[in-house]
């Protein structure tokens, strides 16, 4: 059985290996507020940051405008990242969408059909890929500072809303999306909607390759976060069946203001299929 947007179980090889050096970690500054002219300076400073290709494709369909493009980070090196973008006409706000372990951004479109989603919510959805970051700042690569110093400049750039913006994310991404979240904090950051979060208390339980070392582990678990996150409005679903779920269910009880769906399936694309849109919905009435 495969997991929703990520390999399954299967050991992940070191991601030091295929990363070139970068810069000492900037996830300290995801707390600083980034202003609208703050993120003008960025977008405008991006030569120095990343380049940008030309989208490799757009296009519109029923009031939503498609385009994808790659993204040099400096922060998560190698080859390129693949980026993907909908906009519905009259966007009300911008989510960032976080994919799962060995998954792609293309995932968002793919199997989810974010086309449709932003669409129906009117949230413009913005993927792009972390590799086997796992969302989080490592020895080798800093994804939170490839979305904030970089994406995100981006997609202001383009004439986005990213004063405040909201995070969705599945498997990894869901870890992923409650970290980002928690740096940010509510001043940046509108809601949050996790599926089948890649959620655990102990390294020991950990996947390969999730993190680099218990230290590692320790300095970015999520239930060690849990003040950061108790004024964002957060929707989680998780299956009853899913290796997460009793990681999910305890971080639940951390957080009582959290909206909650556990009902019965397991740790695959079917069930962030079925759940997906009823979380955009929600998170659409917290712009």
């Amino acid at each position: 059985m495969s997991g929703p947007g990520h390999g399954g179980d299967r050991a992940l090889q070191s991601t030091a290996a295929g990363l070139r050096a970068r810069p000492r970690p900037l996830s300290r500054a995801l707390s600083a507020r980034l202003d609208r002219r703050t993120m003008l300076r960025s977008g405008a400073a991006l030569g120095a940051l990343a380049t940008i290709v030309p989208a490799s494709g757009s296009g519109l369909s029923a009031g939503v405008r498609t385009t994808r493009g790659e993204l040099f980070s400096r922060y998560l090196g190698g080859e390129p990242l693949n980026w993907w973008l909908a906009v519905p006409r009259r966007a009300t706000g911008l989510v960032l969408a976080l994919h799962g372990k060995g998954s792609s951004a293309g995932y968002w479109f793919a199997a989810l059909d974010a086309p449709r989603i932003a669409r129906e919510t009117g949230l413009a959805i913005a993927a792009v890929d972390g590799r086997l970051s796992y969302w989080h700042p490592r020895a080798a690569s800093d994804s939170p500072s490839m979305l904030t110093r970089e994406f995100l400049p981006m997609l202001t750039a383009r004439g986005l809303p990213t004063e405040r913006i909201g995070l969705t994310g599945v498997s990894m991404g869901g870890f992923g999306a409650l970290y980002v979240a928690g740096e940010l904090g509510p001043e940046r950051v509108f809601g949050v909607v996790t599926m089948s979060a890649a959620l655990r208390r102990t390294f020991a339980a950990t996947s390969i390759g999730a993190f680099d070392d218990e230290a590692d582990f320790l300095r970015h678990s999520i239930f060690m976060r849990v003040d950061r996150l108790k004024q964002i409005p957060l929707w989680m679903a998780c299956g009853t069946s899913d290796r997460f779920y009793p990681g999910n269910v305890e971080l639940a009880r951390s957080l009582p203001n959290a909206r909650t769906v556990f009902d019965r399936g397991g740790h695959t694309t079917a069930y962030s299929r079925a759940h997906w849109g009823d979380g955009m919905a929600w998170l659409a009435r917290q712009v």
